[in-house]
């Protein structure tokens, strides 16, 4: 296992990220929103002056550029065989990616995105990190607290906040669908299938909404205390709580699968892979720690990689990147060990 830390320029708490085979984008306290290399740690981009309040969540379109991108790098000027070959391959399509970001400043701001040019190494050769640029498309207000979890798929952009209620705009027109009420609390996390929507409230109860008509269709209960993350994948809806605890649901019978319990303080984020049956959790006890989904059974319990509160969590099927109040962004690469068995 690799293990890298990348200490953000930012002065204030990394709130938020997503990560892709490239990049990582992550979200501050500072109201910057900054692009890392995930292959070098490379800062490749910083977008800032939009939001006037924290970067509370963010979601983009994943390798919107990497057929550019592998094409532009790896072939290059290598295939050429004439002047218009090379013209060609100095001129390539900008290809525009898609990004959310949502604000304490209760805004959520839509981004273009698009690569610029490539960075130089040290020795003042090519590198295969390139800039990332980003205007705002539009800002979309519909919220009257602070916008605390975002979720995009092909057709929806979603929404919630702490003003208890989930929005839902439609992401081709980007204009306003539905809004969704029934939550007596903050609605701090979401998650978005098939056209389904379930929202997690420091109420202590989750909701499962169809978009289209806006119809409850079940209510989850069972947290001794309020919710703070959910992932919604395939049939399984998993949440964590203030209570310390993760429990697993089957989103069709409502039915609590098993709860998982390690945890010794909020768990703030989690992610998990249906395929290979992993979950990561991250909390404010600052430990990461990766289950047996389908056992519940505790694998690997990270310690000391951060020095506060951890925030948001994702991985991918060899690499766990979290981000905490200590500024650290932390990647926990598998890709080179035999760790990686854990992932398989």
């Amino acid at each position: 296992m690799r293990f890298f830390v990348q200490v953000s320029n930012s002065v204030s708490s990394v709130y938020c990220l997503e990560f892709d085979s490239r990049r990582i984008i992550t979200g501050s306290r500072d109201r910057t929103i900054k692009v890392w290399s995930l292959r070098t740690g490379r800062l490749l981009g910083t977008f800032w002056g939009v939001h006037h309040g924290s970067v509370l969540c963010l979601k983009f379109e994943h390798d919107w550029d990497q057929e550019w991108n592998d094409w532009d790098s790896e072939s290059g000027l290598d295939t050429v065989h004439n002047q218009a070959d090379i013209l060609h391959a100095l001129k390539p399509v900008r290809k525009t990616g898609f990004m959310v970001s949502g604000s304490s400043d209760c805004s959520i701001c839509v981004w273009d995105m698009w690569t610029g040019h490539p960075l130089k190494d040290e020795g003042d050769s090519k590198s295969n990190d390139y800039e990332v640029n980003a205007d705002v498309k539009t800002i979309l207000k519909g919220h009257g607290g602070g916008v605390l979890d975002l979720k995009i798929d092909k057709r929806w952009i979603v929404s919630c906040s702490k003003d208890a209620v989930v929005c839902v705009w439609d992401r081709k027109t980007l204009e306003f669908h539905r809004v969704l009420r029934g939550h007596e609390g903050p609605v701090n996390a979401v998650g978005l299938q098939n056209g389904k929507v379930v929202s997690a409230s420091g109420d202590g109860k989750m909701i499962l909404w169809d978009i289209e008509s806006g119809e409850r269709l079940r209510t989850f209960e069972g947290h001794d205390r309020g919710l703070a993350c959910i992932e919604f994948k395939d049939d399984l809806i998993v949440s964590g709580s203030s209570d310390c605890k993760i429990k697993v649901w089957s989103a069709s019978s409502g039915e609590c699968l098993r709860t998982l319990v390690g945890h010794d303080a909020l768990v703030r984020a989690l992610s998990f892979d249906p395929r290979n049956g992993r979950l990561v959790s991250a909390s404010y006890d600052k430990t990461v720690k990766l289950w047996d989904l389908k056992t519940g059974r505790m694998i690997t319990n990270f310690v000391g990689k951060h020095a506060s509160h951890i925030f948001d969590v994702k991985l991918d099927v060899s690499r766990i990147v979290s981000t905490s109040h200590d500024r650290q962004i932390v990647i926990l690469d598998f890709s080179h060990g035999l760790d990686a068995s854990l992932f398989v």
